[in-house]
């Protein structure tokens, strides 16, 4: 049975690709934050190995990853939220990029040979001029918040280890991933809880901010299938762009969450939840990992928005 390793497993990404796993009989074991819940994994916890470890704790890394002795890592563990890298900066850049510098020493320490996935971002790619749409690999990098600066910089620490220590690294930039789970700080999972909060005191005002830029939008259960291709089928040392490869407005999955509801809801724009640099438009081509592993999204968004809310 192959042995995986996914930190930051009690999170939205790694409790999906947790389920996924314990789905294909791969033995699980997971890192997750001492000082965080572990209310996703509730329905599996007793058919996975979950271990108290911070990232930035360099020797308990190290040694878990001696005694587990992984085939499979996914690095998932991170500060998530471009808008929230701007009020802590520090933070982010911190987690992130040494929390992802001790995996890699890490594994590199114990001689591994296991297939290690590190997760970038469609945030790397910035305000993309639209002669780039749909968004390739080979697109100019131009972050615009410290989130994204902190993806580049994982991206390439995955490149650097793979190219001078010979790490079997798959890198990939995930398009944004939506649906059961995901926090509130995230636009659609914002919407969401908003609809349903109202919902349940009898309708009100909903606040939001910009819904006039589009996004490239895939169901977490889909992309989780491309995570473990990525390390079934993916070649050490590439980067693919992962998502649907459609551009939709925000304003329109707002419509089609209020659409599910029965309650009287009024739209308000908050300047507080508009950032102080916004992507107008991105989507991507993920044409090269389709070719690669054959995948491609396949829940429609309607019911990935039905699900979340």
């Amino acid at each position: 049975m192959k042995k995986a390793i996914i930190t930051g497993i009690a999170g939205f990404a790694g409790s999906h690709l947790a389920n996924l796993l314990v789905e294909k009989e791969i033995s699980v074991s997971g890192f997750y934050h001492p000082d965080h819940p572990q209310e996703n994994l509730k329905q599996i916890k007793e058919k996975i190995n979950l271990i108290a470890c911070d990232v930035l704790d360099t020797k308990k890394v190290e040694a878990e990853f001696k005694g587990l002795q992984p085939d499979y890592v996914f690095h998932l563990a991170a500060f998530a939220s471009p808008a929230q890298s701007f009020k802590e900066p520090a933070q982010t850049m911190n987690n992130n990029i040494l929390g992802q510098l001790n995996i890699l020493e890490g594994l590199v320490n114990i001689n591994s040979k296991a297939k290690v996935l590190v997760i970038g971002s469609a945030d790397e790619y910035g305000d993309i001029d639209e002669k780039f749409l749909p968004v390739n690999e080979s697109a100019p990098l131009e972050p615009t918040s410290p989130y994204a600066v902190s993806k580049v910089t994982q991206d390439m620490l995955g490149a650097l280890y793979y190219h001078h220590h010979k790490l079997n690294v798959i890198r990939v930039r995930p398009f944004n991933h939506i649906g059961p789970r995901q926090a509130p700080a995230f636009v659609v999972a914002s919407f969401a809880s908003q609809i349903a909060l109202l919902e349940s005191t009898g309708g009100g005002t909903i606040k939001v901010g910009n819904l006039e830029t589009f996004r490239d939008f895939t169901d977490v259960r889909d992309m989780m299938k491309a995570y473990l291709l990525a390390l079934d089928k993916g070649e050490s040392g590439e980067v693919y762009n992962l998502g649907s490869g459609k551009a939709v407005k925000i304003k329109d999955i707002l419509q089609k969450l209020l659409s599910f509801s029965s309650a009287e809801i009024k739209v308000e724009t908050e300047s507080s939840r508009l950032r102080p640099v916004d992507i107008k438009k991105v989507y991507c081509d993920y044409s090269k990992f389709n070719k690669q592993t054959g995948w491609k999204p396949e829940i429609p968004l309607e019911t990935t928005l039905f699900d979340t809310i």
